[in-house]
């Protein structure tokens, strides 16, 4: 039987799905996976999934709890809010090679409360997470957040 795969993180085949597409495959030669892109990809582009333009963006950041990390000297976590998304963000006294950048941020993620809430599931809750390496990297959509949160830590990391 053919193994069920996951293309783009969140859109999973059935075994029917997959047995589709490697008989178009067969059909016209062209490899299962690239078809499976491709009807993403205009899945995608129907959905008017086209990130908003800055100016449309209004968004806001704020430290709203600042607290040590008992295990880590000298680390400190951070939580947030960016707009409708909260986040959370450890942050190293000390840069190190595991942190994003090589610099001093260790962990960093991004969510919905509410999907989290619904779902009781922080990863699929998070638009962005990174855990000492990237687990989710920041989408088109997600990236202007990322960027007014990194611009909020980058601000506070100056001034600690």
């Amino acid at each position: 039987m053919v193994k069920q795969k996951v293309f783009r993180k969140h859109i999973q085949l059935t075994d029917f799905q997959i047995k589709r597409l490697y008989e178009l495959s067969e059909f016209d030669g062209v490899d299962p996976a690239e078809h499976a892109r491709r009807a993403i990809d205009a899945y995608l582009r129907s959905k008017k999934t086209d990130a908003p333009s800055a100016d449309q963006l209004h968004i806001r950041t704020k430290i709203k709890d600042q607290s040590n990390d008992p295990q880590i000297e000298g680390a400190v976590w951070l939580s947030g809010t960016v707009n409708q998304y909260e986040f959370s963000v450890l942050i190293l006294k000390v840069p190190a090679k595991t942190a994003m950048d090589k610099d001093r941020i260790s962990k960093l993620s991004i969510w919905d409360p509410v999907v989290r809430k619904a779902t009781n599931n922080f990863i699929a809750a998070c638009i962005v997470n990174y855990d000492r390496g990237w687990d989710i990297r920041p989408s088109r959509r997600a990236e202007p957040y990322y960027h007014a949160v990194k611009a909020l830590i980058d601000d506070y990391t100056a001034t600690h």
